[in-house]
């Protein structure tokens, strides 16, 4: 976990630690940066895929009207074939839809230390009282809308450093996936 106030936001990231919160306390105006690593389910190569394709069948479509945004607090290790079952803990008022005009590349958002041409970021937002949790160590991206179940696909599974979101806090996270072509 990196923590470090607004003035020395760091100019990059490790690749491989692809997830950003980005928390802000209200009253001290202190910022808070908390990298993480995340993995790309079964389900999310798949929407990947149909969306390169230009498939009119996409199977599960997390850039829609139900896909959704949710932090966790139970212990996981994130696996390419989680579904939310594997979601440990949900705080289930985090839930919540993704920033309208996201999925996008090439984020302009100066929070994102991730993003780039060949990147496709995600991001959900959360006011002071949007929700308040003690232990956020992951979340995921799912199609489930408000009442997703046990078998309801992931685009996403991550995990970060133990850090806690209090009602002095804003939250933004941000979920980027780079495209290498290798």
């Amino acid at each position: 976990m990196i923590q470090i106030n607004d003035t020395d936001r760091p100019l990059f990231t490790n690749p491989e630690m692809n997830i950003c919160f980005v928390k802000t306390n209200t009253i001290t105006g202190d910022v808070s940066y908390h990298y993480g690593k995340n993995i790309i389910t079964v389900d999310g190569n798949l929407f990947y895929a149909q969306k390169a394709a230009e498939d009119a069948s996409i199977t599960s479509d997390f850039a829609g009207a139900s896909g959704r945004m949710e932090l966790r607090t139970g212990s996981a290790t994130p696996a390419n074939t989680d579904t939310y079952t594997h979601v440990t803990t949900p705080v289930t008022t985090s839930r919540k839809i993704i920033t309208s005009g996201y999925p996008k590349t090439a984020d302009a958002d100066t929070d994102n230390t991730g993003s780039g041409t060949t990147v496709v970021t995600w991001v959900t937002s959360w006011t002071t009282a949007d929700f308040n949790a003690t232990g956020i160590i992951g979340g995921c991206i799912h199609v489930g809308a408000a009442s997703p179940v046990g078998g309801t696909k992931l685009l996403t599974h991550f995990s970060i450093s133990s850090f806690d979101k209090t009602a002095s806090d804003t939250l933004k996270v941000f979920v980027n996936h780079t495209f290498l072509g290798v």
